[in-house]
């Protein structure tokens, strides 16, 4: 919720369960209960014992990152009398308090019934979909199981949840030959799509629309003689299908049709243009559609008098049975939409955008904008009374009705960012005041609204109860470090259960993203909460444990440096870049910032350079990256690259993105300057990121010609603004989970910040350096990830940076460049050969001087790390291991420092 005793939405920002090491799972309990009983017997004197002292106690420690004291407290809680009264506000703090389950750890496309009780998704490669209907359980303990497996895609469920409706794609030699060129690798040439163009073309002709009684498994085929076809719905009786078709002889076109077990299909619209199913009132009354889409059909070259469809046949909202918009926010991009009364097939056209249904399919709104102008309207469906429910010079998008129709939520911009709000006839209600924006409303029940918070690369649900005016967050993954960014939400008619698509494990890189259904009809429960709870405990213990250990050679020094940074002198370089307004590559003030880092690099004692190269849309035609080098003691071929870039948007001054990661830059060269390591450090401002990667890029391309053996990098970038709490925060996005960890461990023992993770590199300059140097990367950026407001806007303004926060950053930076650039890199060249003895473990030797000796680790896949053997040469012969073993390797220096990360491979 937004408030108990003074605990806001930023104290619930939690991880991700899965991953948690197997290893540390399978002890969680025992090592939690041990870290407990510790607790306990040394604080039972001193420490807090009421749940209400805990409480607080817990909540102060939390909000200091103090994890590892917040836990114990937590439990002593969930294990007292007062479990019951505390249950909420620990659930909210720790992670998920409407218990989710998940549907599919990947799936495209997906749907939820109106009852809640089906998802609908699809899998396998994009050229022969398939479509699975899964039933999600009502218990805790169920789970969920298979309805029914079908060929095709745009499968739809009617209200009733009875029946689903699709087009099956045709099994004929002409439509699988054509599906093979589509699923054969290379690019999509223009030839190639020639080829493979019949194949959605022969799904929209030739394929059957067909109604499956989920019940029974048995099926029933339409026929649609003449027609081309697409994006099949229910209409309300459950059984009557529409959809959108085509006079396969006139492509012009497309009309709305309505097809039932005895009548053939009937035209239901007829005016020009290309019609988009938008929402069908679940009473039967009538259904809302748009006539400016784009053609759905095109006429491929081989087929003669015909045409294919744009995209995959099949694919459409199919949302008819239930009510609202279809397919996101907006309902269309067209400036008009059309009203169908299916009693007296009339049509009513209304000029306007982002349409909406109320759930009792009663009335109608939708936005319109002029110059001057945005207006909310609301309508009874089939009525021409228009009331206006809002309008000003604000920008207004994504209303929503509730059921009955009496009132609208819709997101408004305030100032700077975008705020929720209600109508009620002329009463208007502000909904949320986070600094962060709020979109996209929609209403669960008459009291109930669910909305999102944050940018579009990490949203998170919230639900909000309209009558207390209380927030809850909806999803989450239940533990501590990892973020959960979300995508896709989809509530039950009933408001009850809300399916999500997220990427619960944190890991937005790969394309996999999970699917889940929350329910709000129950809650966790106690015994829940308190395994959470233990789990997250034995994790961070052994986090902080692990990290502790791997410092403890060099924390003297590294405290050292670490002291020695400058909120002061931060504050002062950002300051003076942000004089300089916009750093776009266009604009002026980016010679101007060269020049000053070059002044700057050298005052801490550097020789910098400038790595200058030519660009035709830079203002001089040319712009350059600002290096600085702390040459190696020990290994200097060894390098190491942390970076930021200086530039910004055209629009704006970037005091954020990215003035803060560039003074952070400044401050980690500074406070390193006379402390060089054993390996080489390179500090890397980089130019032109907002206008492609072209710094990062350009200076990959030189170190490669160079030959620079580059084994580590961080990228910092947009790490300066805070948002709402006294928390400072900051998210590692990474492709290493070594570097990671160390990136944590720096942050826990040396500074007062507090760090996330999520694997994600994607679209920042860390991108380069992935593509030019494989899994080797870290670096921090904005925790939530981009929830800051001024993102691109020309108000990303310096007042709006915490500077501490930069500074501590910085301090992170420094305390990992010190540990990677002490420390054995990444072993390479590690293979696995079996005998009829065992298995010859080989891989090159470390590059650095001084190796004391290797790791040499081996486990099954779920506890890989299970055995450990030293040994002082590349090489090793181990017993016979069954396929899937795990072996990873790692060296250790003179110093007793580990190497950051572990090499791994498997027995095959």
């Amino acid at each position: 919720m937004s408030h108990f005793d003074g605990v806001s939405a930023y104290h619930v920002r939690m991880a991700n369960l899965s991953r948690i090491p197997t290893r540390f799972m399978a002890a969680s309990l025992v090592t939690g209960l041990l870290v407990i009983s510790t607790f306990v017997a040394t604080r039972a004197q001193s420490g807090p014992t009421a749940p209400a002292d805990r409480w607080r106690q817990a909540v102060n420690d939390w909000e200091t990152g103090d994890y590892h004291q917040a836990l114990p407290h937590l439990l002593a809680i969930m294990r007292s009398p007062a479990a019951a009264e505390y249950l909420e506000r620990v659930a909210l703090l720790t992670g998920e308090y409407y218990p989710s389950v998940t549907i599919a750890n990947d799936g495209r496309a997906p749907r939820l019934s109106a009852d809640g009780r089906l998802v609908i998704f699809e899998t396998g490669p994009a050229s022969a979909p398939i479509t699975r209907i899964i039933r999600v359980p009502d218990g805790a303990s169920a789970a969920p199981t298979q309805a029914a497996e079908l060929q095709g895609a745009g499968v739809a469920v009617n209200a009733a949840g009875t029946h689903v409706v699709w087009i099956r794609p045709p099994q004929s030699a002409e439509w699988t030959a054509a599906q093979q060129a589509l699923a054969a690798p290379g690019p999509i040439t223009p030839e190639r799509q020639a080829v493979t163009m019949p194949a959605a073309w022969l799904t929209a002709t030739s394929g059957d629309i067909v109604v499956r009684d989920l019940a029974s498994g048995t099926e029933r085929v339409i026929a649609t003689p003449g027609l081309a076809k697409t994006s099949p719905a229910f209409a309300a009786d459950n059984r009557s299908v529409f959809f959108i078709g085509a006079d396969v002889a006139d492509l012009s076109r497309s009309d709305l049709y309505l097809v039932s077990d005895v009548a053939a299909p009937q035209p239901l619209t007829t005016e020009p243009g290309f019609k988009t199913l938008l929402a069908v009132d679940p009473k039967g009354a009538a259904l809302l559609y748009n006539t400016g889409g784009a053609a759905p059909f095109r006429r491929p070259p081989t087929a003669p008098a015909a045409a294919a469809p744009a995209g995959q046949a099949g694919q459409g909202a199919g949302r008819a049975g239930g009510a609202g918009r279809v397919g996101g926010p907006g309902g269309g991009a067209s400036a008009s939409f059309a009203v169908l009364n299916l009693a007296t097939r009339s049509t009513r056209i209304i000029t306007g955008t982002a349409p909406t249904l109320s759930a009792d399919g009663s009335t109608i709104a939708w936005i319109n904008r002029t110059a001057d102008a945005y207006t909310i309207n609301t309508s009874p469906t089939l009525s021409g009374a228009v009331t206006v429910v809002r309008t000003g010079r604000e920008r207004l998008d994504a209303p929503s009705l509730s059921p009955d129709g009496r009132r609208v939520a819709y997101q408004l911009m305030q100032f700077t960012d975008w705020e929720l709000y209600i109508s009620e006839g002329t009463t208007h209600i502000r909904v949320t005041r986070d600094i962060q924006h709020d979109i996209l409303p929609r209403f669960l029940t008459s009291t109930t609204l669910i909305g999102m918070m944050g940018e579009p690369r990490h949203r998170r649900s919230q639900v909000y109860d309209l009558t207390t005016g209380t927030r809850r967050r909806l999803f989450h993954n239940n533990t501590i470090r990892t973020v959960v960014p979300e995508y896709t939400w989809l509530p039950s008619a009933d408001g009850s259960r809300v399916l999500i698509v997220a990427d619960r494990d944190g890991d937005t890189v790969s394309p996999e993203r999970g699917i889940y259904v929350s329910d709000l009809s129950r809650t966790i429960n106690v015994n829940e909460v308190i395994a959470r709870l233990t789990a997250n405990l034995a994790h961070e213990t052994e986090l902080r444990d692990r990290t502790r250990q791997a410092f403890a050679p060099i924390a003297a020094a590294v405290r050292s440096v670490t002291s020695a940074g400058s909120v002061t002198r931060v504050f002062e370089h950002a300051k003076a870049l942000y004089d300089f307004d916009s750093k776009h590559i266009t604009q002026p003030g980016n010679a101007k910032a060269i020049d000053y880092l070059m002044r700057a690099y050298a005052s801490f004692g550097y020789t910098p350079e400038q790595q200058s190269f030519t660009q035709a849309n830079a203002l001089g035609g040319k712009t350059a990256n600002v290096l600085a080098t702390l040459r190696g003691t020990v290994d200097p071929d060894l390098i190491y690259v942390v970076s930021s870039h200086f530039d910004s948007v055209a629009i704006g001054p970037g005091a954020d993105d990215d003035t803060s990661g560039t003074t952070a830059l400044l401050e980690a060269a500074r406070m390193l300057a006379r402390t060089p390591m054993p390996a080489t450090i390179v500090f890397a401002s980089f130019t032109g990121e907002e206008a492609g990667l072209l710094g990062s890029r350009e200076f990959v391309r030189r170190s490669a010609e160079a030959k620079w053996n580059v084994v580590g990098a961080l990228n910092n970038d947009m790490i300066g603004w805070a948002g709402e709490g006294p928390q400072l925060n900051n998210t590692i996005r990474y492709s290493n989970p070594g570097i990671r960890d160390i990136q944590h461990g720096a942050a826990i023992q040396f500074t007062d910040i507090v760090l996330f993770d999520t694997k994600y590199y994607r679209g920042t300059d860390a991108q380069a350096f992935y593509d030019a140097w494989g899994d080797i990367v870290g670096g921090i950026g904005s925790y939530p990830i981009l929830a800051n407001p001024h993102y691109h806007q020309p108000t990303d303004y310096l007042d709006t940076i915490n500077q501490v926060q930069v500074t501590e950053t910085a301090k992170v930076t420094a305390a990992t460049l010190m540990y990677l650039a002490s420390s054995p890199s990444r072993l390479k060249g590690l293979a696995v050969t079996k005998a009829a003895s065992g298995v010859s473990v080989t891989w090159t030797a470390s590059p650095e001087t001084g190796i004391r000796h290797y790791i040499v680790a081996y486990g099954p896949e779920n506890d890989p790390l299970r055995t450990r053997v030293i040994v002082t040469r590349p090489t090793i012969a181990l017993p016979s291991l069954p396929a899937g073993t795990r072996i990873a390797v790692k060296a250790v220096n003179a110093k007793g420092l580990e190497g950051w990360d572990w090499a791994w491979t498997r027995v095959e």
